[in-house]
């Protein structure tokens, strides 16, 4: 994976809600987030995760930057921004939404999600176990696919719950 991502609301949003925005600098040696991400991301300032990511801004944890979007139907305006990001400046991109990851794919970036940001941080030996993690996503309402939790199960060297 890039030393340097491109961030999408997603995982900032995921991660938020475990209060786990501080593995990032720890697994990357920058998390450039573009304007349009961030606002996204501040839609509704009052919750727990807008704070925690603000609070990570604050902290230069992630960066604020500005962003040539591509042009894509079918993405948001976040997602393009992320994406042309990566591309201008040659970094890896975090992202979990499936069309996003597959326009990225076309393009030839590297690309990371939440699951892979929980299992770099096991493999580092920052997180115990991720299989809780996971479940707490769920809970929380997050989609995740069956098989995309095996695989990070699997990566983790943990047994399906």
């Amino acid at each position: 994976m890039a030393s340097i991502v491109v961030s999408d609301a997603g995982p900032l949003i995921s991660l938020g809600r475990l209060d786990l925005l501080a593995l990032l600098p720890k697994l990357f040696v920058q998390v450039q987030v573009p304007t349009a991400v961030l606002d996204e991301c501040m839609a509704r300032p009052d919750n727990a995760d807008t704070l925690r990511i603000q609070a990570a801004l604050d902290q230069n944890l992630l960066v604020a930057c500005d962003a040539e979007p591509i042009v894509r139907d079918g993405l948001d305006p976040g997602e393009c921004a992320a994406i042309g990001r990566a591309i201008q400046i040659g970094a890896g991109l975090l992202a979990d939404d499936h069309a996003a990851r597959q326009c990225a794919l076309e393009l030839g970036l590297d690309i990371i999600g939440t699951l892979g940001v929980l299992v770099l941080a096991k493999r580092a030996g920052h997180l115990p176990a991720i299989s809780p993690l996971v479940e707490q996503l769920r809970a929380g309402g997050q989609r995740l696919s069956h098989a995309a939790v095996s695989q990070a199960l699997a990566a983790a060297n943990e047994a399906p719950g």
